[in-house]
């Protein structure tokens, strides 16, 4: 039988699915129906009625009646199992303030990645919001990196610039003997966004590198394949002003 396409739209706005829409509306015409009636009514397989029936009855839409021979089932009124929904959600929403504080945006996230997916998914992050501004970084030795992040380093980092984002790299003045990343060097040569201060006495002789952008800080581990991120724009903040010591009077 030919359903309101309206009524079931409207059905589906509430959150059912088309055809629990369809099994709904077969009820409350043919009243309490056995599953197969309701199955020939609303033209939906037998087998998928009874599947719908029980997810509608979790939801607490129909009834299931009892019956000696075959279970019968009814649709409830659709206003009580609103008056129901609303005050639940009224129940939740006296809860908000204190589910908001939970999720606070003032705490700091954290966030650990590994493996080349993750690595890269770490490298992208919030790079939308760095368009116009700058990474203040610390670049460890890139010697036993991990040769999939050195190719990584090769295409992000000109790509960033060319998204018209800078970078500024303190970094050990043997990469200078030894370049790994010999596209950042040049970007720097040719002043495009990029200035890098070599330091002859570097204590950061492991793998990592600090990104510190505008709200967060991003730790990469170029030889275990790994990267963590500290959001809060806080640490960015603290680890900034420690940079900017660093850069401006040295080691």
């Amino acid at each position: 039988m030919e359903q309101p396409e309206d009524l079931l739209n409207n059905l589906e706005q509430i959150g059912l699915s088309d055809k629990q829409a369809r099994v709904y509306l077969a009820l409350l015409t043919l009243e309490s129906s056995t599953a197969y009636e309701v199955a020939q009514h609303c033209e939906v397989k037998k087998p998928t009625v009874y599947v719908i029936l029980e997810e509608l009855r979790q939801k607490g839409l129909v009834l299931k009646i009892p019956h000696a021979k075959k279970a019968l089932f009814a649709a409830r009124d659709l206003s009580e199992y609103l008056a129901e929904q609303r005050g639940k959600l009224n129940a939740v929403q006296s809860m908000l303030p204190r589910l908001m504080a939970l999720g606070s945006s003032d705490k700091p996230k954290v966030f650990f990645f590994s493996g080349m997916r993750g690595f890269t998914e770490a490298m992208n992050y919030k790079l939308d919001s760095m368009v116009g501004k700058t990474y203040y970084s610390y670049y460890g030795n890139s010697e036993g990196s991990d040769a999939r992040v050195v190719s990584l380093f090769k295409r992000w980092t000109p790509d960033a610039v060319a998204n018209n984002i800078s970078f500024r790299i303190i970094m050990p003045e043997a990469q200078v003997l030894t370049p790994q990343y010999p596209e950042l060097q040049g970007l720097a040569e040719a002043k495009d966004h990029v200035e890098i201060k070599y330091l002859a006495e570097y204590t950061q002789q492991n793998n990592l590198s600090i990104e510190i952008a505008e709200t967060f800080v991003r730790i990469d581990d170029s030889k275990a394949v790994t990267a963590t991120i500290i959001d809060d724009p806080a640490t960015a903040q603290a680890l900034r002003s420690i940079f900017d010591i660093v850069w401006h009077k040295g080691v």
